[in-house]
């Protein structure tokens, strides 16, 4: 692979995280949040996460839970 093909990859790398409405869910010192950790994207962590964010939605209501993109 040459310098620059590696280079042009690793600008297009995205990431994906759930997200919430701040308030709905603690970290471990009990201070409120409102998103989880930032995972490289790809179908099957984007597949999970979306099982995450469909019952998070269900459990704590439409629009309340949804994913967050970023370029990495």
């Amino acid at each position: 692979m040459e310098p620059e093909d590696f280079m042009d990859r690793r600008a297009s790398m995205r990431e994906i995280r759930v997200r919430w409405h701040l308030g709905l869910h603690e970290d471990d010192q009990a201070t409120a949040s409102d998103g989880g950790i930032w995972f490289p994207d790809s179908p099957d962590t984007r597949r999970d996460l979306t099982i995450i964010v469909e019952e998070g939605n269900r459990t704590a209501g439409d629009g309340s839970h949804w994913l967050e993109e970023r370029e990495a």
